[in-house]
Order: C-alpha cells, then sequence, then structure tokens
C-alpha cells in the first residue's frame, strides 16, 4: 500500500485492522511524529522515512512478527531504544540526530543483515552483538573512538 507523500501526521488504531494480507507499506514523506500501532501481523517491509518520528513507543511493533525491513531514515531520532523485532533483517536508522545508541538496542535483532547507521551524530562504536550482520554503514558520522570488542561478535 502507498500512502507515501501526502501529509498524513495522524494514524487511528483501527485504521488497518482489515488489512489482514498487507505485505508492504510505503508511509514515507509524511508528517508522522510517531510508529502507528499497526495490527498487521502479515507486514514484512514497512518505511516511514522523512516523517519527525523522534521516539520508539512500547509496543510499536508488537503485531509485526513478520516484519523484515523497517527504513526509518531521515526522522528526528537521537537515540536507539531497544527493538523486539526479531524477525528484522534490514534496519536503516541514517540521516538522523542519532548520537547515543541505547544498551540491548539491537539484543533482539537475531536475523539483522544490514544495518545503517550513516549521517548521524555517533562519536564512537559501541560493541554491537550482531552475529547476523553483514553490512554495516556509519559513515558521516562523528566517530574518532571504536571501542574494543565493537566488531567482536560480527
Amino acid at each position: 500500500m502507498h500512502l507515501e507523500s501526502n501529509k498524513i501526521s495522524t494514524i487511528n488504531d483501527g485504521a488497518f485492522e482489515a488489512l489482514v494480507n498487507l505485505k508492504k507499506l510505503f508511509l514515507y514523506n509524511n508528517e508522522l511524529e510517531e510508529i502507528p500501532k499497526l495490527p498487521i501481523s502479515t507486514l514484512e517491509y514497512l518505511d516511514l522515512d522523512n516523517n519527525k518520528i523522534s521516539t520508539i513507543n512500547d509496543g510499536a511493533f508488537e503485531a509485526l512478527v513478520n516484519l523484515k525491513i523497517l527504513y526509518l531514515n531521515g526522522n528526528q531520532f537521537e537515540e536507539i531504544p531497544a527493538l523486539p523485532i526479531s524477525t528484522l533483517e534490514y534496519l536503516n536508522f541514517g540521516t538522523n540526530k542519532i548520537s547515543t545508541i541505547n544498551d540491548g538496542a539491537f539484543e533482539a535483532l537475531v536475523n539483522l543483515k544490514k544495518l545503517f547507521l550513516y549521517n548521524n551524530e555517533l562519536e564512537e562504536i559501541p560493541a554491537l552483538p550482531i552475529s547476523t550482520l553483514e553490512y554495516l554503514n556509519l559513515h558521516s558520522n562523528k566517530i574518532s573512538t571504536i571501542n574494543d570488542g565493537a566488531f567482536e561478535a560480527l
């Protein structure tokens, strides 16, 4: 479903309830300030690029038990919280304002293969406990330190 490049700022909780077979949802280039709760267990691809999202509310991804690809670049994130999405394979947090990666942020991401953190405010590379990672993009940050064990699990 393509809803990109509109002026969507709010999505009511039941808006997508009837879409029980939806696999891809494009919501980029809108005015969203938070990630809507999407009760779509079949969803595999979610694009929320270029909105105004700064935090991830508890339960935002609860129903997304098949989500594999998540785009969150071009938003207002300053930190990466814990992401409870074990099925995720591709995560793009590029072009935000991220300076902090919270402890446990990637712990549940046991299938993550590609991680994009380019064009942020990171000053150091923390340990990344993602043994499945095949691609990591950290260009255009403020990195001056690579911590011991940063790549140990890779």
